[in-house]
């Protein structure tokens, strides 16, 4: 989640009938036009890092399910902000207002699955829970990723993260916007000088259980160790590549983005990095997005690079409305004459690959 967004999650009520019908016809303009349906599932999307419908209730349409049908993305990392309740909007963006109880984040963390599920099982919409189900996404079937950004949790007891696995949890971000017992941050000054062995432990514990991790606004420090520890790949789900050196002390835009050296220690593990939507990085259309895709492309090969968007996270400072945004670009990179593993790659592969490797690694 971007910086200068108000961090508050609230899972979508039901539709109105008139934002129900809106999307109830598109959807059926979709089915009684095979052509519109087959553009959606020749070509599956997935996107490692979404907060849609989390703030803006209305990218929803009538449910998550018939947004994720209608724009053929079939694999969403739908991702709890596990420090919502202990960060506040500044003039400078978002940062720390206060310091967790013990066990509070982990309550935090039940609370918001148990949320999280229930929307989905009111909405016949599925999570991925082995890895059969990322191949059943990329056949046609829309599966949610449940992801977590923040693992401050695991400062309360690092056995929650067994009880996080069998609510679904399958996609994990180890830090974000407040302190934590696990290692730093980009946007604070460094407190751990790098990861804890509470952090590397957690690590190992997703290893074991065949959980993804996730390195997003982690500092160099950290991804060095995350990688040393991780016996499978590792994932920077979203923001973007820089040559440039930046610090904590830089704006939220600048601070967060991935030093080109460190995405390629990530993608020689065989991990990938995200490109988020946000304005400052892709200009401002999802042409600006599809263009800083290819850039990331050549900068680390055509294998490691992926949709995350942090729709809905970046709010009002981003280039995309919706998943539909997501399709926009796919066609635009296959109207430029991307070849056809490549594009499928970016749009799908890379993460499904990422998310697969992870899970086949789970210790019986």
């Amino acid at each position: 989640m971007d910086k200068r967004v108000a961090p508050f999650v609230q899972f979508p009520p039901r539709a109105g009938r008139r934002r129900f019908l809106k999307t109830a016809g598109a959807l059926a303009l979709a089915l009684g036009h095979p052509s519109l349906l087959r553009a959606a599932t020749d070509l599956p999307i997935a996107d490692a890092h979404s907060h849609v419908g989390m703030f803006t209730p209305r990218m929803l349409g009538a449910s998550l399910k018939a947004e994720m049908q209608q724009s053929g993305v079939m694999l969403l990392a739908w991702s709890i902000v596990g420090d919502r309740r202990w960060t506040t909007r500044t003039s400078a963006g978002i940062e720390q207002r206060a310091v967790p109880a013990a066990g509070a984040q982990a309550a935090l963390l039940r609370e918001e699955l148990k949320r999280m599920r229930a929307y989905l099982a009111r909405i016949d919409l599925g999570h991925v829970q082995t890895p059969a189900d990322i191949e059943r996404a990329r056949a046609g079937t829309p599966l949610v990723v449940i992801a977590l950004e923040g693992a401050g949790f695991a400062a309360d007891s690092l056995a929650l993260l067994d009880e996080a696995y069998a609510e679904g949890l399958r996609h994990l971000q180890l830090v974000h916007y407040i302190r934590n017992a696990l290692g730093d941050f980009q946007t604070e000054p460094p407190q751990h000088q790098g990861m804890t062995a509470l952090g590397a432990d957690l690590i190992k514990g997703c290893n074991r259980l065949g959980i993804l991790v996730d390195l997003a606004h982690a500092t160099n420090a950290v991804i060095d160790k995350a990688l040393e520890v991780s016996a499978t790949p590792l994932i920077w789900s979203h923001s973007a590549i820089t040559d440039t050196e930046y610090g904590w002390t830089q704006s939220s835009a600048r601070s967060r983005l991935l030093h080109i050296d460190y995405a390629k220690k990530i993608a020689q593990r065989g991990g990938a990095v995200g490109l988020w939507s946000l304005k400052a990085t892709v200009k401002s259309s999802p042409a600006g997005y599809a263009d800083e895709l290819m850039r990331m492309v050549d900068a680390i090969g055509p294998e490691h690079v992926m949709f995350g968007t942090d729709l809905d996270g970046v709010g009002r400072f981003g280039v995309m409305d919706g998943l539909g945004d997501l399709r926009k670009v796919a066609e635009l990179l296959r109207e430029r004459g991307v070849d056809d593993k490549t594009l499928r790659a970016i749009c799908f592969d890379n993460y499904a690959r990422c998310l697969r490797t992870a899970m086949q690694a789970r210790q019986a």
